[in-house]
């Protein structure tokens, strides 16, 4: 078995990611989303959070040592923190460790 490189997402590609994911499991237009307010502002509830991490492990390709959204918990932040993160090479990342 190989170690697999993920895909080089931007921070733009994943703060559409999430928006899109928002949008559908908030049933919300895109416009109520307050890109730099933390996400539990807009009613993203525990249950939501844990779904939307392991979608997002997923599409990325990585794996979270622990829930990126309580360090990095905006659209904003997450983007540019997983960004970064992906573009150093990382397949795990910890939000702990900047």
């Amino acid at each position: 078995m190989t170690n697999q490189i993920p895909p080089l997402r931007t921070e733009s590609e994943i703060r559409q990611w999430i928006i899109d994911k928002l949008e559908v499991r908030l049933q919300i237009e895109p416009a109520e989303i307050r890109l730099d307010e933390p996400l539990i502002a807009l009613g993203v509830d525990s249950m939501q959070f844990v779904v939307i991490v392991g979608e997002l492990e997923e599409w990325l390709g990585c794996r979270f040592a622990d829930n990126p959204l309580i360090d990095y918990p905006s659209v904003n932040a997450l983007a540019a923190f997983l960004a970064s993160q992906l573009a150093k090479g990382k397949t795990v990342i910890d939000p702990t460790d900047p």
